[in-house]
């Protein structure tokens, strides 16, 4: 991703004041206007008029100049010292360059300022820190952006497995996945997962999903982190597009397809800002953002680069990922920097709100949070296995549990089989049948008995049964219409029985069927008849006898009251009065 040049422009004219682009002229340009690498644009006259108080602009032209053509700085830079070199190697790749020795940078002459101090030579960096805790050089990482491709790459430009990674947990859900994949689906297409105002799913729903679904969690009894995979998952169907949520794309033999289309971002809803309400939840302010429609996916697309260089049987710090992203210059900014550091704020445990203001935090609170969830997701997909550890309290925050991201804990990532398979690595997989055991209907009751294990299943029995015993349940008439109004509502529960339970049930079980839709619609009320009292009058009723275009247009019933159908109700009044009688309704 290139920096645009009024980004870059805008950099330089916030990082240098008029002041400090002077000296660096006097020390600097000159030389390499004489040398013919920048003011090509300027006439000998012009040059000779430069001073002081010559206006800005002219200044930043000429900084611009040395920075934005690769050739031209790398010619420019082989002409450094080597200390300075140095600085611009260490703030391009490490984000600073500590001050060891203050006599080899600093003039001596002043204390209160280290800015103002600084040797002619190293006029292109700030200070930062303090004297106590220690200095160190930086640019603005737009400054830095645009010199990176003149530099010597280190090793964390490429990616690099690891020969012995730290001590850590791991997991790998890839037979999770083909075990509950279809589970997972079920349990969210029948409305098991109910969100707070808040957009929090709710504990029961956890819990229930937990349970049901079969989910083996990756914490145990750490607070806020016991739900994580069951969120996680949860979350992962709410960011679907609707056109996808459908049981013939959720099969477990479609996982490549389900994989290929999360990492090229098409699986998720177009709604701003959905992916990262869902999974960056601890960022507020995300809605006053309109900038931000297609970055996540665009984010998504560069990792799923990054991933084209993975080992097949490696293992990837997450770290060398976020570096290996940076240094290239990818697209990963999936908020606007600039709209971040106006409108994205962070609450903290103490009520107050704290601001992302500079990249260094835009890329701790949010591209590193980022890249780690969508591996995390990557990982409850089984394509990848999970090293993780507790997440890090480390990041400047009084937060109420410590850490920021749920997904912090991650430190590196590895191909599983299927990973390798969704990628390409190898031509095949070996897909595993969805679900094991068997369903049986009694012949002669209404019982159903499970043999194995069928949690989505046991869900719906649950609602249409009553449970005797561990893996048998009853079917009453009163049980299969809990909660059953008409007789449309009956037939989609009759069908969803045959879906889950039985596809061809037995005569038996047809009978019931039969029965309940029978009993269902022998009483029906009929809204399309309006009903008339009439006066025990026997001229009125002699009236009505002798009509014979009344007996046409009317249903007679009990007590003087008659039935006449909504569409004949005018002809029916207006028979009323040619004989006197007046209907008012």
């Amino acid at each position: 991703m290139a920096i645009s040049k009024d980004r870059f422009r805008k950099a330089l004219d916030a990082f240098y004041s008029r002041e400090t682009l002077f000296r660096l002229y006097e020390t600097y340009f000159l030389d390499w206007i004489a040398e013919g690498y920048i003011g090509s644009n300027l006439g000998l006259f012009e040059i000779s008029l430069i001073s002081k108080t010559t206006n800005k602009q002219t200044f930043l032209d000429l900084i611009e100049q040395a920075f934005a053509k690769e050739e031209v700085f790398t010619a420019i830079y082989e002409g450094f010292p080597q200390e300075v070199k140095d600085v611009f190697y260490g703030t391009a790749w490490k984000g600073k360059h500590t001050i060891k020795n203050r006599e080899t940078y600093f003039k001596g002459e002043k204390n209160y300022d280290f800015n103002s101090d600084l040797k002619e030579e190293y006029l292109f960096f700030k200070v930062g820190g303090d004297p106590k805790k220690g200095l160190y050089f930086y640019l603005d990482n737009d400054i830095v952006r645009m010199i990176r491709s003149s530099l010597e790459k280190p090793e964390d430009y490429n990616i690099n497995p690891l020969k012995e990674p730290e001590s850590c947990q791991k997991r790998s859900c890839e037979e999770d996945i083909l075990a509950n994949l279809k589970k997972y689906y079920n349990f969210y297409m029948q409305g098991g997962v109910q969100l707070s105002s808040s957009g929090k799913i709710l504990k029961e729903s956890k819990n229930s999903m937990r349970k049901y679904c079969n989910i083996s969690e990756f914490y145990e009894n750490a607070k806020d982190l016991d739900y994580l995979k069951t969120e996680s998952i949860a979350l992962f169907f709410f960011m679907i597009k609707e056109k996808y949520l459908n049981s013939e794309f959720f099969r477990v033999s479609n996982l490549k397809e389900i994989a290929e289309l999360f990492l090229d971002g098409e699986l998720l809803r177009d709604e701003n800002s959905t992916y990262i309400t869902l999974y960056l939840n601890y960022l507020k302010g995300i809605k006053n953002i309109t900038k931000s429609r297609d970055e996540v996916k665009r984010g998504i697309r560069t990792i799923a680069k990054v991933m084209e260089e993975f080992p097949e049987d490696g293992i990837i710090s997450i770290d060398n990922i976020v570096k290996s992203i940076l240094f290239r210059d990818e697209f990963i900014e999936i908020i606007d920097v600039d709209s971040a550091y106006e409108m994205i704020y962070i609450n903290e445990a103490n009520y107050e709100r704290t601001k992302i203001t500079s990249y260094d935090k835009y890329i701790s609170y949010v591209i590193v949070p980022f890249i780690k969830s969508v591996f995390f997701i990557l990982g409850i997909l089984g394509v990848i296995e999970l090293y993780y550890d507790h997440p890090s309290i480390n990041n400047s925050l009084y937060l109420k549990n410590g850490y920021l991201s749920k997904y912090d804990g991650i430190k590196y990532v590895k191909l599983t089989e299927l990973g390798k398979y969704i990628l390409g690595r190898i031509d095949s997989y070996d897909f595993k049948s969805e679900e094991d055991g068997e369903i049986i209907l009694d012949e002669d009751r209404t019982i159903v008995t499970l043999m194995g294990d069928f949690p989505v299943k046991v869900m719906f029995l649950e609602r249409v049964g009553s449970r005797i015993a561990p893996n048998k349940f009853r079917i009453t008439n009163e049980s299969f219409l809990r909660g059953i109004t008409e007789a449309g509502e009956l037939k989609v529960r009759i069908d969803e029985f045959k879906e889950k339970i039985s596809k061809e049930p037995s005569e038996l079980w047809n009978d019931f069927f039969e029965e309940l839709l029978d009993k269902m619609s022998s009483v029906r009320l009929i809204p399309e008849y309006q009903v008339f009292k009439l006066k025990n009058q026997k001229e009125l009723l002699s009236c009505i006898g002798r009509e014979s275009r009344f007996k046409d247009l009317i249903l007679k019933g009990e007590d003087f009251h008659i039935m006449v159908k909504n569409e004949n109700l005018e002809k029916v009044v207006e028979l009323f009065r040619e004989h006197g009688y007046y209907v008012n309704f």
